[in-house]
């Protein structure tokens, strides 16, 4: 198998979680910390995971807190929220070489054409991450259930390094599909992101919470719906049973705090640009009306102004 470099920009429950995974599989990873940084310097990354703890020790992780120190990469895997993503062009410009992959392992949808339009890449990849982790203190990450990562590629001529990075997943016990459209992928993960993040957050709630509740769950699949208008309104296909499936498999979890939820209750703007203001663009562009989403998001918008005031 190939020997790359990785970077990864983001070293939170993602990135911290995938590195480690790409790490142990014996690639070569550089993780660019910010917080954590001087507390993995002398103790390490620790991931606890319900497949197996897997750590790397301090004396053989390569831990960066700027992009200019760490060697350009093959790939180059972006898991900050996407409200750093103003950040993202000054972070990745220095790891970029004529062929580097990007692989943006966000929420959301838009963000791909957004970067590949400043950075002036032919092509980049979008992942969605299904998977229940948290961090849980400095370096200390705790994956609770899942794992698998769903990739695609914005510009066709990406798909040939796409696949090569999910034979490296794969290689490392990562489950791995790869869809033609990252567009399809982004909105099948923004049938559950849309609901459950922004839900969780309102609500201050978790999934097992809002599962138990039959008006909730009700008012989740709504907002589904709404969600699989748009998406086929703008050509992406999304299979009519995969609400059903969603809402079971997330009845079965273990009861999980969103992401969204985390970034209230630790007083962190949360990510609304890419999730719902994008989204709902796209509706109102494709003359889809979206009132339940409109709503969810008004009242998100309304606790972020008292976090970010």
């Amino acid at each position: 198998m190939e020997s790359k470099t990785y970077a990864v920009i983001g070293t939170g429950a993602i990135g911290g979680y995938y590195g480690a995974r790409l790490h142990h599989g014996g690639f070569d990873v550089h993780f660019l910390l910010n917080s954590d940084y001087q507390q993995v310097r002398q103790q390490g990354l620790k991931v606890d995971s319900h497949f197996g703890d897997f750590s790397i020790a301090a004396d053989r992780i390569n831990a960066y807190n700027v992009t200019n120190e760490m060697p350009k990469a093959d790939v180059v895997l972006v898991a900050l929220k996407t409200t750093q993503n103003d950040l993202l062009e000054a972070l990745i410009r220095p790891l970029l070489k004529s062929d580097t992959l990007v692989l943006l392992l966000q929420n959301g949808i838009g963000a791909e054409q957004a970067l590949s339009n400043q950075l002036e890449l032919e092509y980049t990849a979008g992942g969605l991450c299904f998977i229940c982790s948290n961090k849980v203190g400095p370096g200390h990450i705790h994956h609770i259930d899942y794992g698998r990562l769903t990739l695609g590629v914005y510009g066709e001529s990406g798909i040939s390094a796409l696949t090569s990075v999910a034979d490296d997943f794969k290689h490392c016990g990562v489950e791995v599909d790869i869809e033609h459209s990252i567009l399809d992928a982004r909105w099948k993960k923004l049938l559950w992101n849309v609901p459950f993040n922004g839900l969780s957050a309102v609500l201050d709630a978790d999934t097992a919470q809002i599962m138990a509740c039959r008006e909730t769950v009700a008012l989740a699949k709504a907002i589904m719906l709404e969600v699989g208008l748009v998406a086929k309104a703008t050509g992406s296909s999304i299979d009519p049973s995969l609400i059903e499936t969603m809402l079971n498999n997330t009845a079965k979890m273990k009861p999980y705090l969103t992401s969204m939820l985390l970034d209230r209750r630790n007083g962190r703007e949360m990510e609304l640009q890419y999730m719902y203001s994008n989204v709902l663009d796209i509706a109102r562009q494709q003359g889809v009306e979206m009132p339940k989403t409109e709503a969810l998001y008004q009242q998100l918008c309304f606790l972020n102004r008292q976090i970010t005031k």
